[in-house]
């Protein structure tokens, strides 16, 4: 019996296929097609991303090469590109890139718990003010932390380290300072 070309080369393809995570079934591999990363909270369309399909159920996934630096790629979007002040999703996903409880947030931007929770939620719309300063924060801490596995704690501990209600003094304070002060510091 002679084989047949044509199941020769399906027999061929399957072998190629990854199963399916869900069924185990095989899967065929779709490129060139764009990818909605929806898994980030936010519309962000990727294009060039290598996708999987099962033939049996359906079920889709992709191959996404370093998540962290997407990361980084989609928070750096938001904070240079976005001209429009932060929408709920946004706010989340800078939040939790900078690796923050909504509680920290809050006492970083010197707002309350409820405020932040309105914001992420959609029931508020972040200030202006608010928004520059999580923007700067998000990009300083980006700039600042070389490596996508490292967070800019020491950064976020100047706005920590602010008490939640200050008074503005009658004089300025003086400033002392030695000369190791500033040549042996790391200051930045």
């Amino acid at each position: 019996m002679i084989p047949d070309p044509d199941s020769f080369e399906i027999a061929q393809e399957r072998q190629k296929m990854k199963p399916c995570y869900s069924c185990g079934k095989p899967m065929r591999t779709i490129k060139d097609q764009p990818y909605h990363y929806i898994e980030s909270g936010l519309p962000v369309v990727l294009h060039g991303i290598t996708q999987y399909q099962c033939t049996e159920c359906g079920e889709m996934f992709a191959a996404l090469p370093n998540v962290k630096k997407l990361h980084r790629a989609i928070g750096n979007d938001i904070c240079r590109q976005k001209k429009s002040l932060l929408v709920a999703e946004e706010i989340k996903f800078l939040r939790k890139e900078l690796r923050l409880k909504a509680k920290e947030l809050a006492g970083i931007l010197g707002v309350t718990d409820s405020t932040v929770s309105r914001w992420e939620n959609g029931k508020k719309q972040i200030g202006e003010g608010q928004d520059r300063l999580l923007r700067s924060i998000y990009l300083s801490c980006m700039a600042d932390s070389c490596h996508p596995d490292q967070t800019c704690s020491g950064h976020l501990n100047v706005f920590r380290n602010l008490p939640a209600k200050r008074k503005p003094l009658q004089e300025s304070q003086e400033i002392e300072l030695n000369p190791q002060d500033w040549i042996l510091s790391q200051v930045v």
